[in-house]
Order: C-alpha cells, then structure tokens, then sequence
C-alpha cells in the first residue's frame, strides 16, 4: 500500500512539473532585399540593396495547472535584429493570466489588439520589411497596459469572443489628442472570430474604439491618432470546401475614422501643397477617414514543397475641404519553398504606389529564410 501511494505522489509531481515547465520559442526572419527609395523628386529615388531582419523574435511561454480547469498562464517576447542593426530585445507580447477550461483566458499586460489579431494570416507579406500591410492601411498594433479576455472556441463550436480594455493610465494617448485618459478601458479592442478547419472557413469581424493608430497617409510619412476602426475578414479553403486541393482566398476589408482629436487639428496649421494634407508636428488638419482593403490567393502544389501566392492591397484617404484623396497601393508576388515543416525559404517581387510622392512607383524584390523553434 505504501509502495502505491508513493508511486501515486511521484506520478503527480512528475506531471505537475512537466506543465510548469516554461517553453523556449522563436523566429528567425531574415530577407535579402533590393528596394527602391521614395524620394523627393525622381532623381531621388534609388534601388538600394539591404539585408533586414523581419520581426525576428524569442520568448517563453508556459501553463502552470492549479486545479483540473483552472491554469495559470504567462508569456513574455522579445524581439531580436538578426542583422545586427537596432537594439536587440525590444518588447513584443509579454502577459500573464488565468485560463478556465472551455470558458477563456483572462490576460492582463502588453498584447497584439483583436483587430490585429483578425487579420490571421491573410497578409502573405507580414514582418516582410516595408511590405507590411501596416505600410498601407492603420489598426496593426500592440497594445500597453491591457486586459484581455479570450473565449474557448471549444465552448462555443468554432466561435470566438474576444475583448480588450486598454488603461490610458491618466496620460494622452497621443498627442493630437485633448483629452485626458484615466478610466477603465479608456480604448477597446474587440473580434467576434470564427474558425472552421473541417469546413476551410475563417471569419472575423473586429473592431477598435479610441485605440492609437498610425494613419500612414496623414502628412508626408503618416502621423498618429485615437482612431475607430472597423475590420472584416474572410478566408476560404477551396481544398477542403471545393475539392479544389491547394487553392486558398483571402479578402479583408476595414474602415478607420481618427477620433478625440485636439482643437489645432482642425485648425490651419500650414498650407496644403498639392494632394498631400496639411499636418504640422503630427497634427492631423481636415482627415476625414480612411478605407482600405486587400486580397490574397495562395495555390500549394500538390505533392510538392512549393507554393505560389499574390496579393493586392489598397487604402484611400479622403479629407474635408475639398482636398484630394490619398490613395496607397501595393501589389506583389511570392513563391515558398518549404524545407521542412520549420524552415521557409521564398522570393518575392512587389510594387507600391503613393500619391503624395514625386516620383515612380516603388519596387522592392528579394529572397528569405524564415525558421521557427
């Protein structure tokens, strides 16, 4: 009988230690690129080759089981410059919670926004340098001082409800803003998801109230604000829908409107010269909203390790005063080889468009190597 006890107590501290221990992870993203640079005029603009490190990241995570349904949880990450440029270990997600079997997780800390969040994996050219869909169009950010609640999509049959409030902590959130921040959930962060592998169908509608967003076509290289954004997601897997094995669609469309802002916003801070929106000190002056959307296809090939993708994506700008609108493209090509389940190596070749700038259109073509542990 003692024997059996003892066995018992080793058994359930062997596997209490295996939950509690942290898992080690990361990313190594690195490009080979050759870009062209925006300039002021046409001469300006030069192809440059670059070596760039892509959001390359390290982190721990673990779970830590406190009773048969309840688990503490914790991550923290890091990001790392594989180039050797920048500053190694600059923040990424860090959090730490409580997580209850098929109700949620409840996370308090520094975490992506669920309207980032929804975008899953429909931009084929995220982290990749100045390719980024946040390049193009606002609301791809991470949030400080949050709590987070997620839903078990087990509990809900595919479904998720997410939501996030954000502290200003009695700061401005930015400075075109006048109004000072100290409530519970100064910004929220929500997503209503949904995920069905069986079917190949993912669905998301997300949205941010006074969240800080970069809206890339305020002044000449974009400018921060309290925005409400509006996103809507969509992917399709027509292998497992259609039996049209390999072929995958993607759309996202968003709408984002800058909130809360400061009375010199409005106010003639400078000049309008030509299209491009009068902003001084990253003042926003006369913005109206901004629309945007993308569209993605990727086909696998069957019984090989390659991949062929595209990808158009677009935002307009439009302002009050009678300014003309500020339209930002890019579209682009990209071919994946898989090495192993861990290591990607692709090309890619993409063009972007801006309306403010003098001069022609962006080219950017390279080569990577992504592996994951």
């Amino acid at each position: 009988m003692k024997k059996l006890l003892l066995a018992t107590a080793v058994s359930a501290l062997t596997l209490n230690a295996v939950h509690a221990a942290p898992t080690v992870y990361g990313k190594l993203h690195v490009t080979i690129d050759n870009v062209d640079k925006f300039g002021a005029t046409k001469a300006d603009t030069d192809n440059v080759w670059e070596i760039n490190s892509n959001a390359s990241r390290i982190g721990v995570k673990g779970e830590e089981i406190l009773t048969d349904r309840l688990k503490a949880l914790y991550l923290a990450e890091w990001q790392v410059n594989t180039d050797g440029d920048g500053t190694d270990l600059e923040m990424r997600n860090r959090y730490l919670g409580l997580k209850y079997d098929r109700v949620g997780s409840v996370k308090v800390g520094r975490i992506d926004s669920n309207v980032k969040n929804a975008q899953a994996k429909v931009d084929f050219f995220n982290d990749v340098h100045v390719l980024d869909m946040k390049n193009t169009l606002a609301g791809e950010n991470r949030l400080n001082n949050v709590i987070s609640f997620e839903s078990d999509p087990k509990a809900l049959n595919g479904f998720g409800v997410n939501v996030m409030l954000q502290q200003g902590e009695n700061n401005k959130l930015t400075g075109n803003s006048d109004e000072v921040s100290d409530s519970l959930g100064d910004a929220i962060s929500a997503s209503l998801v949904y995920d069905n592998k069986d079917m190949g169908v993912y669905a998301a509608l997300a949205g941010d109230k006074n969240v800080v967003s970069n809206f890339n076509a305020a002044g000449s290289s974009g400018a921060k604000a309290e925005a409400e954004i509006v996103r809507v997601v969509g992917s399709v897997d027509l292998g497992t829908m259609a039996n049209v094995a390999g072929l995958t669609l993607n759309g996202l469309y968003q709408n984002a409107q800058p909130t809360n802002l400061s009375s010199a916003a409005t106010a003639a801070a400078i000049a309008a010269v030509g299209t491009t929106p009068a902003v001084a000190a990253g003042v926003f002056r006369d913005f109206d909203k901004e629309n945007s959307f993308l569209l993605s296809a990727a086909y696998a090939i069957g019984e090989t390790p390659w991949a062929v993708k595209a990808q158009y994506q677009q935002s307009t700008t439009s302002f009050d005063g009678g300014k003309d609108d500020v339209q930002l493209s890019q579209i682009g090509g990209m071919v994946d080889y898989m090495l192993n389940s861990k290591t990607r190596a692709y090309g890619y070749v993409a063009q972007q468009s801006d309306d403010r700038k003098n001069v022609e259109d962006r080219m950017s073509a390279g080569v990577g190597m992504e592996f994951n542990f």
